[in-house]
């Protein structure tokens, strides 16, 4: 099997330019002709890096954890990707785990609290996971980022701009030239609060009165309650801002059942985009937000955390959430729909 000392040997280099180009360091002098050859040479042999050495000579074991809750949740699928492309130019596994296992005595809690074999642990919003687990993940000398926390005890902390989203999702509906609008969807947590603190803005600039958040959770079913509890209050707005993408869906199906008609009765917006939301009838509108970015960040702060080196915390503002239009929004009615008026 090659090694790096037969690559030096071929090259005609010493061992440290070979492992320098190995590992992708910067800062050793060579020049491009030299790097060059020695990346040729480490093709011609077929040469792999031995990451269980490496790692020893590192204290270092290469891999990272992320732990969110519903890993099936599309809304993750971005955020995964920023995640994976991150380590993935630093040559770091990635270990993936629901929040539901993270309990004491658990096999993936073990694995996460083994000695040395975890760098960092990113999680997704530290309120889904137990007091006291959390205080044994932070007990350890591995850095804990949490996203879309907000709170963390030690300022690890990463998060969208939910605020912003919740603004632009209102604006839209509002430009289209709707005047009555409600919130749906979320639970009174920092996300969901500032979504709606999106919202009010919004409908404050605008001149209007924001009707009270409809927080009825998530999901689907959660987005159908909130949908029934407007039918059961007895207004009728013309436009909804839903909290995520998947309690929209719930909405849309319950505004369907009740013959509302989507988007000539009643406008429908989500924040976040996902796959699903093209897959509607009629598509939905929605806000996307940088979740790819926000996975990257979190990854990058890993590494800064293990190099003693300073980094960014706090919101991720950039790319800022943009708006995108599909087939669930339109003018408000002229006249309001007989159906509106006879529930």
């Amino acid at each position: 099997m090659a090694t790096q000392k037969e690559i030096a040997r071929r090259a005609g280099v010493s061992i440290s330019a070979v492992s320098a180009v190995v590992n992708g360091t910067t800062h050793t002098r060579m020049s491009e002709e030299t790097r060059a050859r020695i990346e040729g040479i480490i093709a011609d042999l077929g040469y792999v890096p031995n990451d269980a050495a490496r790692a020893l000579r590192r204290q270092r074991a290469g891999t990272i954890a992320v732990v969110v809750q519903k890993v099936e949740n599309p809304i993750y699928r971005e955020m995964f990707h920023g995640i994976y492309d991150a380590a993935e130019a630093r040559g770091w596994a990635v270990v993936l785990g629901d929040a539901m296992w993270m309990r004491s005595g658990s096999h993936f809690l073990a694995r996460l609290l083994g000695q040395g074999s975890i760098d960092g642990i990113i999680v997704r919003s530290e309120g889904l996971i137990d007091d006291e687990v959390m205080r044994h993940l932070r007990a350890r000398p591995a850095p804990v980022i949490v996203v879309e926390g907000r709170h963390a005890q030690d300022g690890r902390w990463l998060a969208i701009d939910d605020a912003a989203a919740g603004l632009v999702a209102t604006q839209h509906l509002l430009d289209l030239g709707h005047r009555d609008i409600e919130f749906v969807g979320g639970a009174s947590w920092i996300p969901t609060s500032e979504r709606y603190r999106g919202y009010t803005e919004a409908m404050a600039d605008a001149g209007l009165e924001p009707r009270p958040a409809n927080r009825s959770g998530f999901g689907s079913s959660a987005g159908a309650e909130g949908f029934a509890a407007i039918l059961a209050s007895g207004r009728r707005p013309t436009g909804i801002v839903v909290n995520n993408v998947l309690s929209a869906v719930g909405t849309l199906n319950a505004a369907l059942d009740a013959g509302v008609r989507v988007p000539d009765d009643l406008s429908l917006i989500a924040i976040h985009d996902a796959e699903v939301a093209d897959d509607l009838r009629p598509p939905l509108a929605t806000v996307k937000m940088p979740m790819a970015e926000l996975g990257a960040r979190a990854v990058e702060a890993i590494a800064a955390v293990l190099a003693g080196a300073p980094t960014r915390f706090g919101l991720v503002d950039s790319p800022a959430p943009v708006l995108i239009p599909r087939a669930s929004t339109a003018r408000p009615p002229a006249v309001p729909a007989p159906w509106w008026t006879a529930v």
